[in-house]
């Protein structure tokens, strides 16, 4: 399997900060936890995280939001107050949306040291795109990608498996845009039905099924095996961890999502290569018997 990221990254959220909108499923703040971003708090933060980890490459991470659909003197702002605080070691890392990519936009980032920027693409079909509220097309999406990877940036992708109007042959296009697009790293987030948003009415209507805990493992599975030809490394299965679960209405959440995903892949691994069995490591050991699987005792 692949390895995980050991890059050291120190997350900064501005949950809906910069966002052009509101997607259907969206609530950054329950997704996050975290409360409205406050940048004095944020400088007595990185400099600690900059302290317990001198001299090795970091990251600080912009979350939640669109951050480069922030006003410029606000980007500037932040980005200036941030570099004051840090080490030559770390650089900037941030997480927008796929219409606020432009050449004056990464000129910026680059003046302020962003190496590494993430696009919330969520689906490469123009009808799943529509009916989630993007607020862009699939060609616009694919342009901001080439402008990121030609201008020298890293490039992450966040892909959401389970948007309304997902199908076949959606699936199928995704698969077909990552192999082309090639980006550095992948985040795939099953969409949960969060309480309050647009989508908990159309699910509350009958008008929406989300994807089943199994499916949702089966879809993240079969994505680790077309990255693994395609060499795109998958950084994230599933929500981050710190969500309340009681603002989750439905739909394929777990605490342990990621674990269940790298079972499954293991699993798969052991399927189609038995002799594999007496070399699996301690970890993956571990991992199978947590989880109350038999393969380990199957001829």
């Amino acid at each position: 399997m692949n390895k995980p990221d050991k890059s050291l990254i120190y997350p900064l959220f501005i949950p809906m900060q910069g966002c052009p909108g509101h997607c259907i499923y969206c609530d950054q703040s329950k997704i996050s936890g975290a409360s409205a971003f406050d940048l004095d708090d944020a400088l007595v933060q990185v400099q600690a995280f900059i302290r317990r980890n001198p001299l090795v490459n970091k990251e600080i991470a912009f979350y939640g939001g669109s951050f480069s659909a922030l006003p410029e003197s606000e980007r500037e702002h932040i980005l200036s107050a941030i570099l004051s605080v840090v080490d030559a070691q770390t650089s900037i890392r941030v997480s927008t949306h796929p219409l606020y990519i432009d050449k004056a936009i990464l000129k910026h980032c680059k003046k302020f040291r962003v190496r590494t920027i993430e696009l919330g693409i969520q689906d490469w079909h123009d009808q799943v795109l529509k009916a989630s509220g993007r607020g862009y097309s699939a060609d616009q999406a694919y342009k901001a990608c080439m402008m990121i990877k030609m201008a020298g940036f890293k490039l992450g992708l966040q892909l959401m498996p389970g948007l309304p109007g997902a199908s076949e042959e959606s699936a199928i296009l995704n698969n077909v845009m990552l192999n082309l697009v090639k980006p550095q790293f992948l985040r795939l987030y099953p969409l949960v039905v969060i309480k309050g948003t647009p989508l908990a009415e159309l699910y509350q209507k009958g008008e929406y099924q989300p994807l089943s805990l199994t499916e949702a493992i089966s879809i993240c599975a079969d994505y680790y095996e077309l990255c693994r030809l395609t060499r795109v490394k998958i950084i994230k299965y599933g929500l981050p961890s710190n969500i309340d679960p009681t603002e989750v209405l439905a739909g394929p959440y777990h605490p342990s999502f990621g674990e269940l995903v790298k079972q499954e892949i293991l699993i798969r691994e052991l399927r189609k290569h038995p002799d594999k069995r007496e070399k699996l490591d301690a970890s993956e050991r571990q991992l199978l018997r947590a989880h109350g699987c038999r393969v380990l005792d199957q001829g």
